[in-house]
């Protein structure tokens, strides 16, 4: 059994956000995809089939797996081209669980580069102040307060973005578990923005719903962060760069595009570069 290992969201190795891609392997069974994620230790993996219909994958984080991810399907996008593409640039349809995503991979100048249309940015539910009060007083931010509401936006994986003024640093989790807290406003996770963004550039942060461990570049969450910005009138731009993994020293940038009518986002685009890291062969016969 083969895999790869790539930085998604880096130009250079040991940067951004690591992704194990299983691609050679006859069937492996939901459990057994779990387990080696687990051993693997990342933040997520991306396991790739290939039958007549076209491309199939699943995705999986050490505690369970997901219909959608950001970071996997983009590092996802450079295996594909080093092993089908026929030139510098292609176009590749990647069926999951619930829905088929498109990609683009773009092989020049020494650098690779992977798109993603993430389709229609759905902006859900608007927390009341009281609301969003709860989730403030969970990551410690009591005094971090803005204009600004917390908000569930969806482009596959629903998020609550929750609005801070330079506080970013001062995230301290007080309570066990947030998902019982998000359920109630149908959100899978939570993502903290910095609302000073300056120059089409913003920070922000996410972790799992324990706060054990923080992810260093969310691709599944740049496409509402970039709705969430746009549509609150915090930036211009219908392109946006957002800066992740400072905190966890690996520095990431994703790039957004937005493409708007007068009365919707009707598309989001997030891009990021990719570099490989290593082949491996796994030689475990038995994965339980």
């Amino acid at each position: 059994m083969k895999c790869e290992l790539v930085d998604v969201f880096a130009e250079h190795p040991f940067m951004g956000n690591g992704l194990t891609i299983f691609y050679d392997f006859d069937e492996l069974t939901q459990a057994k995809m779990q387990v080696l994620t687990q051993e693997m230790k990342q933040f997520e993996s991306i396991f790739l089939s290939r039958d007549e219909q076209g491309f199939r994958a699943r995705i999986f984080t050490e505690q369970e797996e997901l219909d959608f991810a950001g970071h996997p399907l983009l590092g996802l996008c450079m295996h594909l081209h080093e092993k089908y593409a026929l030139g510098d640039t292609a176009d590749w349809q990647v069926q999951l669980n619930q829905k088929t995503v498109c990609l683009k991979s773009d092989a020049r100048d020494g650098k690779f580069l992977a798109s993603m249309d993430q389709g229609k940015a759905e902006l859900l539910n608007s927390l009341t102040d009281e609301q969003a009060q709860v989730f403030y007083q969970a990551l410690g931010l009591e005094t971090a307060l803005v204009d600004y509401p917390a908000q569930v936006i969806s482009t596959g994986l629903p998020y609550l973005i929750l609005p801070v003024d330079g506080a970013l640093d001062k995230v301290s989790f007080q309570v066990n578990d947030l998902t019982p807290l998000l359920e109630k406003h149908q959100a899978k996770f939570l993502y903290v923005i910095d609302v000073g963004i300056t120059s089409g550039v913003c920070e922000g942060r996410t972790w799992d719903n324990d706060g054990r461990v923080e992810d260093i570049a969310t691709g599944s969450a740049a496409g509402p962060v970039a709705a969430y910005l746009y549509t609150h009138q915090l930036t211009q731009s219908k392109k946006v760069k957002i800066e992740q993994g400072r905190f966890v020293n690996r520095p990431s940038v994703i790039e957004v595009e937005l493409q708007c009518s007068e009365t919707e986002i009707e598309r989001v685009i997030v891009s990021g570069s990719v570099v490989k890291v290593a082949d491996i062969n796994f030689t475990a016969n038995n994965v339980s």
